[in-house]
């Protein structure tokens, strides 16, 4: 089944249908998926702005990140899951929206820079946190966060105008 034929199905199955037609559930949904933003993408720039040295300075990096990221798991859940759900609502005009495949796009790029982050530097982030010095390799992570997660942002409010 082609991709845009499968995309025409999700918007007609039952709950996708019940959530398109009810007045309250579509505007419950989007609402909880941009009240996410503050736990999800906030926790994860504020972490972002500790790296690049702009803020949050005073304490360490590793105990930082770990106050943030149990926050960041819990709205990238919510997040990701009105995601969905919004989508199945919309499928068909997703599916041709440039906005909404930049979006997808960036947010994979986003996925392996965190990999990259925990993989190559978290590891080793007690040793560069005592030292008090960020690694070139964190800040320019952390450069690619700030700026794809503002990217998505604005791709995801745009996409939206659009459908």
């Amino acid at each position: 089944m082609p991709l845009l034929a499968w995309c025409r199905w999700l918007e007609q199955t039952p709950l996708a249908t019940a959530i398109s037609e009810s007045i309250w559930l579509f505007p419950l949904i989007e609402g909880s998926h941009i009240l996410a933003l503050p736990l999800s993408v906030g926790m994860i720039l504020m972490f972002d702005l500790r790296l690049i040295g702009v803020a949050f300075r005073n304490g360490p990096a590793a105990r930082m990140m770990a106050d943030v990221v149990r926050w960041s798991k819990f709205g990238f859940i919510i997040m990701f899951t009105t995601g969905v759900v919004l989508f199945m609502t919309q499928a068909s005009k997703a599916y041709g929206n440039a906005f909404f495949r930049a979006k997808l796009l960036l947010i994979l790029i986003l996925g392996v820079n965190a990999a990259v982050y925990q993989i190559v530097l978290y590891p080793k982030m007690e040793e560069w946190d005592a030292m008090g010095d960020t690694p070139v390799g964190a800040r320019i992570c952390a450069w690619v966060s700030l700026i794809g997660w503002v990217s998505v942002i604005t791709c995801g409010r745009t996409m939206a105008y659009q459908f």
